[in-house]
């Protein structure tokens, strides 16, 4: 395999969840997408190295054991929500397990994600940033879903996961508003749709 090609490699949920095993890490893939999702958002450039850091303390390592494979699987993963945050066709989408894990394993998948995206933003002083009342109210029910997502049971029917595929696609309308705000010349989102309440 050439290096360009091993440069591109698509970084899914679990390629990201074996990395995280092989260094004893029991963190979820979802929050450290969620977690480079806000940095990206509430800075104006994000280092590369200054990824790569961030992600060997999120994995429990030194930047120094990020080596080889584990490297560049960080630096995919930067360049393809980088990408996918400023590309005309609004494409970006949360790193969630798929329809195959349970419906309670997507959930609790989707509220780490919040909890990394939040925690990032909040460490970029979000404060003083500029956003529209839409962009604000979008981050608070981001909060009010990690709030209730403690009391909230899934049972696995048909209401549960059509309520689940329009809680992800709020946060996916969030997080790139957030963006096109904080990053003006990028492309325009519609205002994002309050979430459904989960049963």
């Amino acid at each position: 395999m050439s290096s360009d090609v091993a440069k591109n490699q698509v970084v899914d949920f679990d390629g990201l969840a074996d990395l995280c095993l092989r260094h004893r890490c029991f963190q979820s893939p979802s929050l450290f997408h969620g977690v480079l999702t806000g940095q990206l958002c509430g800075q104006q450039r994000l280092p590369r190295e200054q990824w790569l850091l961030l992600f060997g303390q999120l994995l429990g390592s030194d930047q120094s054991v990020l080596e080889g494979d584990d490297r560049q699987l960080a630096l995919d993963l930067l360049d393809q929500v980088l990408e996918a945050l400023s590309a005309g066709s609004l494409d970006f989408e949360p790193l969630l397990p798929d329809d195959l894990y349970e419906l309670e394993e997507r959930f609790s998948a989707l509220v780490k994600w919040i909890q990394g995206f939040l925690k990032s933003l909040k460490a970029a002083d979000l404060e003083n940033m500029e956003l529209s009342e839409e962009a604000q109210e979008g981050l608070d029910d981001l909060q009010k879903i990690v709030t209730e997502a403690g009391r909230t049971t899934l049972h696995t029917d048909e209401d549960n996961e059509k309520d689940l595929i329009a809680l992800q696609e709020f946060v996916r309308m969030v997080a790139m508003l957030i963006y096109t705000e904080l990053h003006p010349g990028m492309p325009q989102v519609e205002n994002p749709k309050k979430p459904t309440n989960l049963h």
